[in-house]
């Protein structure tokens, strides 16, 4: 189908994302003054000889605590004060962090046998021991968040429940060696304690701390500790000079809260932060400076931003299919993400288990899509009410641009914008009707992609289909990577090709600005930031 969406409109909804980013200072400075910008940021890297790192980075406006908020600009910043059991790599290996070597695994692949590192302290001087572990893992199923994480756990049930004060499937030989228990074989489970959510706290620290956890005290094994967090100011980092690996390089990483991206861009030149992320609004701006050109850098995360419909609103997957039809995603990737991101094939990406590479990309038919309309029995179209976050100026313009991509496919789009506390509220009851929302895998496992549709109200359409969840079962029992690759592929065409339960819109690059004289740091397809190997030359 021909694109007919690309004039006009395309380019107002391009306008409006660069304004709402970038103010009426979105252009004008960004291309001056381009020598003494590098100066600024090779003499301005830490004052009084300081190896601190400053990151330009937006206020989580909540606690800094993955298991009870799960946002990404969180774990930025937890990542580096925090460690779970073990690390996920690019490649989907696993290596130990707070172990003393990889868990050894019964023939069953029921029971998992860990030895912890001896003598390593928390932030406050305590030693972490395996009730510690223990603790954590037990808290993370109370805060219900991403407690299914551990659903596979023998007596997660109960203790979810409320019936059961302790998880039974975690038993403590001495303080550092402990077992776990599945109920079944569950494949990615070693994968899910590399994630952020999964981290280890002190026990008495936490409790004690209450609803301070993560605002005034947050204690970890990490290279760093906190030293202070302000909302609408930054955080504070420092070295632990106790950490189990030894004293990193860095002295510190500052946190600096930034909203405006384009100001976060103009902090670097000025020489006043060190790391940024480059949104896609001004990409187009920065990635041709002369200077900055070769400051930035790419990566593209495991993941993808998906327009998902509440199943419950629109039960009928020909209408779903419909409004999977009415969106040029092509058309928003070259004029409103400046060509940052591409169309998907598949909500599982390329290089994950899974991912089928026979599917052609997602198409824009709104002929098509009004017929199904009509077969479902709308052959006047529909009115959709589309939510979006404002906090995400991208997804606004995004939905701007649909609205008038998805007139000619007879749906009348309007467009509601809700701040983060509704939107969090919204998901949670099913008052989101459609909304765009993005996910990337906590760990790179196709069953990290999919559980989220039905298991978490994070990203849940309300969506439920007993055969995607069969698959789902039989994958996380099996090893084998040939089968767990047939049944990934079927269940994530269940979903986004015969229910369209969401429907996936692009797969990013994300890019960011670093100070080249910072070594020893990277972001890759994992999407953490870690500073833990960093130093500042």
């Amino acid at each position: 189908m021909k694109r007919k969406w690309t004039g006009v409109a395309l380019l107002c909804a391009a306008a409006m994302f660069l304004s709402a980013c970038g103010g009426s200072n979105t252009s004008g400075t960004t291309t001056e003054n381009n020598s003494a910008s590098e100066q600024a940021q090779t003499e301005n890297t830490a004052s009084a000889g300081d190896k601190v790192v400053r990151v330009a980075a937006v206020d989580p406006q909540v606690a800094l605590d993955p298991q009870q908020y799960t946002y990404s600009i969180v774990m930025k910043i937890t990542d580096n004060v925090t460690e779970s059991l073990l690390k996920s790599n690019a490649d989907g290996s696993l290596e130990p962090v707070l172990l003393a070597k990889l868990p050894e695994i019964s023939e069953d692949q029921m029971i998992y046998s860990f030895e912890l590192l001896p003598d390593v302290k928390f932030h406050n001087g305590e030693v972490m021991k395996a009730s510690d572990v223990k603790y954590s893992y037990e808290r993370l199923i109370k805060m219900a968040k991403m407690a299914t994480l551990l659903e596979n756990v023998q007596g997660y049930d109960e203790l979810s429940a409320g019936t059961a004060d302790e998880l039974s499937g975690f038993q403590i030989q001495d303080d550092t060696h402990f077992t776990i228990t599945l109920k079944k074989a569950y494949a990615p489970f070693l994968s899910v304690l590399s994630t952020a959510y999964t981290a280890i706290y002190p026990e008495q620290a936490c409790e004690e701390a209450g609803n301070d956890w993560g605002m005034k005290t947050l204690y970890g094994t990490g290279p760093f500790k906190m030293d202070s967090y302000q909302s609408g100011v930054g955080v504070t980092l420092s070295r632990f000079e106790d950490y189990h690996d030894g004293p990193v390089k860095l002295d510190g990483v500052d946190y600096k809260f930034i909203e405006d991206v384009n100001t976060q861009v103009l902090e670097y030149q000025a020489g006043n932060v060190d790391y940024v992320d480059v949104d896609p609004s001004v990409y187009p701006i920065y990635s041709s400076n002369e200077t900055l050109k070769d400051q930035m850098h790419g990566f593209q995360p495991i993941g993808c931003y998906s327009l998902t419909v509440n199943a419950n609103t629109y039960p009928d997957p020909k209408v779903r299919e419909a409004i999977a039809l009415s969106i040029d995603r092509a058309a928003i990737c070259d004029s409103i993400l400046h060509g940052t991101a591409t169309v998907p094939t598949s909500y599982i990406p390329e290089g994950v288990i899974g991912h089928d590479d026979s599917l052609t990309e997602f198409e824009y038919n709104p002929e098509r899509a009004k017929e199904l309309l009509t077969e479902a029995g709308y052959p006047d179209g529909i009115d959709l009410r589309v939510t979006v976050n404002t906090k995400y100026a991208g997804n606004v313009a995004i939905a701007t641009a649909f609205q008038e991509q998805a007139k000619e496919a007879g749906i009348n789009v309007e467009v509601e914008q809700v701040d983060s506390a509704a939107w969090s509220d919204m998901k949670a009851s099913g008052g989101v009707d459609c909304g765009i929302s993005n996910w990337y895998v906590d760990y790179p496992d196709p069953e990290s992609m999919l559980y989220p549709m039905t298991k978490t109200d994070t990203n849940s359409s309300f969506w439920h289909n007993d055969e995607f969840d069969q698959l789902l079962e039989a994958g996380i029992a099996t090893t084998d990577t040939d089968e767990r690759q047939e049944i990934y592929a079927k269940a994530e065409h269940i979903m986004t090709r015969e229910d369209w339960a969401t429907t996936p819109l692009y797969n990013e690059t994300k890019f960011y600005l670093l100070n080249p004289k910072i070594t020893g740091f990277e972001v890759d397809s994992t999407f953490r930031m870690f500073w833990k190997d960093a130093d500042i030359q």
